[in-house]
């Protein structure tokens, strides 16, 4: 017997040396200030590394972060996967999102009930070779957006793990909607572009400035033809001096340097929100320096915004330019003045598919223009390659427009040929725009673009607060557990409260040892822990006491305490278990955290109830044989 308690004592000192081990790294990580942390991290990245992947991590609710759940929107991606749409086609599919945003019904079987409600086949949009009936279309729709949400969930991980983020987590909830929960993000801002970016990358050709100069040219006297006299006469009158201040006009031939006919106009400021008012003279310019670029006041943006989108500057844009679409520029120009505004050809010529990869780079040296900008240089594949050469050879002289998510970042002339695969997107102002480009580019489109549902931002403070607040409830539960086992059992409640603080040891030795995150309801959860804890206790020290008042010996009652209340305290632990289990595996985000600490507490109590605490009472009455009294 005595043989057999040193083995057990031996056995449980092990445990405790191997969970101080495992709890040391989160010890010495946490005892560091901040700037320790970053001296070591730029020291040996390696070793600040290692020390942290052994570390309990915190999550999002005690470190601080960012918690965000996205949509993946389906009306976009069936819009750009249809052939041959018609208008009511575009009616069905706006009718389906205003529904289905209401509802929360399944997209795809509304679209298909709009569509047979205007006398339409969802299989004349959608149809193929080897998908002809509705039904074919239909599963195949379906798939197409369950397959999107995936891609995307699956890119936006890509991009999180780029941009240096710890212990991200990224889910799917729904059909389709993802949860992103980012800890110890300090920069919102930054990630919710980096992930709501749909980085649509595309090269597409200029159209020429004698065509862009018609175009602009015929849309101006569009709009000439729509201002009411009284307008005019206004016009006459603040050219002659007799109106509102004109102080503030900047004439492009001051700005450029270089004689033009067209000038800047200042209009009134009152703006009204009929179609009638939209409309000012000359609203737009051609720059006088290349005159394929289009200036647009960016006061007046969103006037010549709606503008272009009427059904006669369509049909202008159409007549003059053929396949020429409107695009506009990523950043204002000029002092921020003005922003461009690009025809370029509707045909894509190359797209972000064939980036195989993408790196920031200060702005080349020898280039002045550089200088002080950021850029992000890009390799493409073989396929890719070969058309920018093509395309660049067939297209010397002219401008070759990077679009970047339907904004021009950069339209360069293209002098020869480019060979070798490789490109540059410029112009970037800091280091970090760069970086997110590149991230973004390098770890591939989204197949749709996605809507922000829901954001919540935790400060750092507020984690510190929620850890501070956790802390001493924890503190304090333990401390009233350990008061009453001590008042109401004496001694063998200090050997239950050992046996507790070994309990919750253990605990956070297992949680280091998987690198499991720690929440503020896993907090909750070791709490919840310490009261279940001396649970077993007390159900063994009372069948105990029952033992000892019929006269039984110390070491006949230790037995039969232990052993008739084991099958008692394991049929509850089993059953407490099975739920936080469930919880662990329906559960997201907190509720997962709960259930974590939850079961490894259970797993930790059973073994200091029960095993701890009998090797305690076996070891002393082997030491002391002469006892005749248990403390209890």
């Amino acid at each position: 017997m005595k043989s057999s308690t040193t083995t057990k004592f031996i056995v449980i000192l092990i445990i405790l040396i191997t969970a101080v081990y495992l709890l040391y790294p989160t010890y010495k990580f946490n005892t560091m200030t901040d700037k320790e942390k970053e001296e070591l991290k730029l020291k040996d990245q390696k070793e600040f590394y290692r020390l942290k992947s052994k570390t309990i991590n915190l999550g999002l609710d005690l470190q601080g972060g960012m918690h965000v759940v996205l949509e993946v929107d389906i009306e976009a991606l069936l819009d750009k996967m249809a052939k041959n749409k018609t208008p009511q086609f575009e009616a069905a599919l706006k009718e389906t999102a205003k529904e289905v945003a209401a509802n929360e019904k399944d997209f795809i079987s509304v679209f298909n009930e709009k569509l047979k409600a205007k006398g339409l086949n969802i299989a004349r949009f959608y149809y193929s070779s080897d998908r002809r009936s509705e039904d074919e279309v239909i599963a195949y729709l379906r798939k197409q957006a369950k397959e999107a949400v995936q891609r995307s969930l699956e890119i936006l991980r890509n991009r999180v793990d780029e941009f240096g983020v710890s212990e991200p987590i990224i889910q799917k909830q729904g059909d389709n909607r993802i949860i992103v929960e980012l800890a110890g993000v300090t920069n919102p801002t930054r990630v919710r572009r980096l992930i709501g970016k749909t980085a649509l990358l595309q090269f597409k050709i200029l159209k020429d400035n004698v065509i862009s100069a018609k175009v602009v040219d015929k849309i101006n006297d569009f709009i000439n033809s729509k201002i009411s006299p009284i307008d005019t006469v206004a016009q006459a009158e603040e050219k002659k001096g007799q109106t509102a201040d004109t102080s503030k006009a900047t004439s492009l031939e001051k700005m450029f340097g270089v004689d033009s006919n067209q000038t800047a106009q200042k209009v009134k400021t009152a703006q009204k929100d009929s179609i009638a008012d939209l409309f000012e003279p000359n609203l737009l310019f051609l720059n006088p320096n290349d005159r394929q670029t289009i200036l647009v006041p960016v006061d007046k943006e969103n006037k010549v915004r709606k503008i272009l989108q009427l059904p006669e500057v369509q049909k202008i844009i159409k007549i003059e330019s053929g396949n020429g679409k409107f695009i506009w520029g990523a950043k204002a120009v000029f002092q921020n003045r003005y922003i461009p505004l690009y025809l370029v050809n509707d045909h894509v010529e190359l797209t972000g598919n064939t980036v195989v990869d993408a790196a920031p780079h200060t702005g080349n040296p020898n280039d002045p223009s550089s200088i002080g900008k950021f850029e992000v240089s890009l390799d493409l594949n073989d396929e890719g390659a070969r058309t920018f050469a093509r395309v660049t050879g067939a297209n010397i002289g002219k401008r070759l427009a990077i679009i970047l998510d339907n904004k021009v970042f950069l339209a360069p002339n293209i002098h020869v040929k480019i060979t070798g695969g490789r490109a540059r997107i410029t112009g970037m102002d800091a280091m970090n725009e760069a970086k997110d480009l590149a991230i973004v580019l390098k770890a591939g489109a989204l197949p749709a673009p996605v809507h922000f549902m829901e954001e919540r931002t935790v400060g750092p403070s507020l984690g510190k607060d929620s850890i501070n607040a956790g802390s001493y409830s924890a503190m304090l539960g333990l401390l009233l557990v350990v008061l009453f086992m001590a008042v109401y059992y004496r001694f063998s409640g200090l050997v239950a409260d050992l046996a507790l603080a070994l309990n919750i040891v253990f605990i956070m030795a297992v949680m280091a040892y998987f690198h499991a995150t720690l929440t503020l309801p896993g907090i909750a959860g070791i709490i919840l822990t310490i009261g279940m804890a001396v649970d077993a206790n007390v159900l063994i020290f009372e069948r105990i006491r029952e033992e000892l008042a019929r006269g039984k010996t110390i070491r006949s009652s230790l037995d039969i305490g232990y052993g008739k209340a084991f099958i008692t305290i394991l049929d509850a632990n089993v059953t407490t278990f099975i739920a936080g289990l469930v919880l662990y595996t329906f559960g997201s985000g907190p509720i997962q955290g709960f259930a974590l600490t939850l079961m490894i507490g259970i797993v930790a109590s059973m073994f200091t109830a029960i095993v701890v605490t009998r090797v305690i009472f076996d070891f002393l009455l082997e030491k002391k044989k002469s006892i005749t009294k248990l403390s209890i």
